[in-house]
């Protein structure tokens, strides 16, 4: 009996399962799923945060450069001058001399929502500024010099360039000379109009006439007893659009006052 039931004993203990017997297959299988799922969509949280914080940045940096191209042009444009006396110097050459302001319109980029071209404004003037790109001239610098901005299709990379340029000694000849800079590959549009007159309404208010191109040269300047006649616009509006890295598009338009009828002496010298 007592062989019997130690048998029975040693036959039990040995078919009898271990309590902790580990992971099986499925089990392993379901844990590595769930890991891969948690994985993925951590990744994908940290995937978006990451994009939308460059995003956020380029749109930071491309709004300053928009900012600091406007303070630029519109600087330049807030010291624009008529030169009467230097227009009229010497009538004995076969070209006359040009002062002011010339301004016109030419093909630009493509819009990038449209896919239309273009237009985009040229303008070459005097202006009454300290030189931005002859620093080795500060000790002579007149304090008026030839300034033009225009966008140019770059023909080796095909990019368009916002350009600047900069004619140290004032010419004859007012779109020619100088200096050019590029001062920015992203700007899409640069477009500027001139108010040419305003008619006082009888309700109250002015009427504004706009265009998009001046000649100073053109008008009859130097008649200056002649009320509409006027060698430079009374105010110019900016638009400058850029593209971000994300290539979204950022814009600004600002209006600057050149005279207030009566004009001011200080335009024209």
């Amino acid at each position: 009996m007592s062989i019997l039931m130690m048998q029975i004993f040693t036959s039990n203990r040995n078919n009898a399962k271990p309590l902790n017997s580990g992971f099986t297959i499925l089990e392993l299988l379901i844990s590595v799923t769930l890991l891969g799922l948690v994985t993925s969509i951590i990744y994908a949280a940290f995937f978006q945060i990451s994009n939308s914080t460059l995003k956020i940045q380029s749109t930071l940096d491309a709004r300053q450069e928009l900012r600091l191209l406007m303070k630029i042009v519109l600087d330049d444009l807030q010291k624009i001058r008529y030169l009467k006396h230097f227009a009229d110097s010497d009538q004995s050459e076969t070209q006359e001399r040009e002062t002011g302001m010339i301004a016109d319109r030419n093909l630009g980029p493509e819009n990038l929502d449209t896919g239309q071209i273009e237009e985009v404004t040229r303008i070459d003037f005097h202006t009454a500024i300290k030189s931005r790109f002859f620093p080795e001239e500060n000790y002579r610098d007149p304090g008026l010099h030839e300034v033009s901005y225009s966008m140019q299709e770059n023909p080796d990379t095909k990019t368009w360039e916002f350009i600047r340029r900069e004619d140290f000694y004032i010419d004859k000849n007012l779109r020619e000379g100088g200096k050019y800079n590029v001062l920015s590959e992203d700007v899409t549009k640069f477009e500027l109009e001139f108010l040419e007159s305003e008619t006082a309404l009888a309700g109250g208010g002015f009427r504004e006439k706009w265009t998009t191109v001046w000649n100073s040269d053109e008008r009859l300047c130097s008649d200056l007893k002649v009320r509409e006649n006027f060698c430079l616009p009374r105010a110019i509006r900016l638009t400058i659009a850029l593209k971000t890295k994300g290539e979204s598009l950022i814009s600004d338009t600002q209006v600057i006052n050149l005279c207030v009828p009566p004009c001011s002496k200080e335009l024209v010298d």
